[in-house]
């Protein structure tokens, strides 16, 4: 075999690769256009003012149920431009601690069914350039499966340091942890964690991947230290 060629099993492999993307992105768009119709005509039907309280009720879990498919979608898409080597960011002022407060707000009813406390401790961050939405969507992300993976009365901490020529975001939790066998591996796409699966804890198995890849786009970085039954920590780290 001649040196640098690809051996028969490596080419098969990136074929597959290449048609799953491909997969993944041609029913993703097929799927954004029907859930988008099916939202507008619940806005249209939500107009009605006769409408009796159950069926605004069933309304609302139908609207619920479509954001919920269409966050899954857009996931999607994004994952298939990632690969697709097409990952596009805006360019713009971003205060980090605004989007920390922003998360850890809309995160408080979830850790409020809990009874989980959340504590924020924020340090005095210069703004920095990158792409407000999808460095909230990383937040979002990490706060989130901090509260799945948070058993009931435990605790949350969301922290911003400034170090030199960067900031950084911490989030950390005394949750069950990640087995050392699985830290390699939590970044890849479509990865769940074996506690996650047993548990029935909800998810794709995109959000750390996509994090990754929204992180790797501002020329960051993220670091995990976790351990089995000793809870997770997250460090996000951002040139400042």
């Amino acid at each position: 075999m001649l040196p640098g060629r690809p051996r028969g099993g490596d080419r098969l492999k990136a074929i597959r690769l290449e048609i799953q993307d491909e997969f993944i992105a041609l029913v993703s768009h097929e799927l954004r256009t029907p859930l988008t119709s099916i939202r507008g005509y619940l806005e249209l039907i939500n107009e009605d003012e006769n409408l009796t309280l159950e069926q605004t009720r069933f309304l609302d879990t139908i609207d619920r149920n479509a954001q919920r498919l269409e966050r899954v979608v857009g996931d999607l898409l994004f994952v298939a431009q990632v690969e697709a080597g097409k990952l596009s960011l805006e360019d713009g002022a971003v205060d980090l601690n605004r989007i920390v407060e922003e998360a850890v707000q809309a995160a408080q009813p979830s850790a409020a069914a809990k009874s989980i406390a959340l504590v924020v401790e924020l340090g005095e961050l210069p703004e920095i350039r990158g792409d407000r939405a999808r460095l909230a969507q990383v937040l979002d992300n990490f706060v989130s499966n901090a509260i799945k993976f948070t058993a009931t009365a435990g605790s949350i901490s969301v922290t911003t340091h400034v170090l030199p020529g960067e900031v950084e975001i911490v989030v950390s939790d005394n949750g069950m942890g990640i087995p050392a066998d699985e830290l390699p591996l939590l970044f890849q796409r479509f990865f769940r964690a074996e506690r996650a699966t047993a548990g029935a804890i909800p998810g794709t198995g995109l959000g750390l991947a996509i994090a990754k890849a929204i992180v790797g786009g501002h020329g960051g970085r993220i670091r995990v230290e976790s351990e089995e039954g000793g809870g997770t920590t997250f460090r996000i780290t951002l040139p400042g």
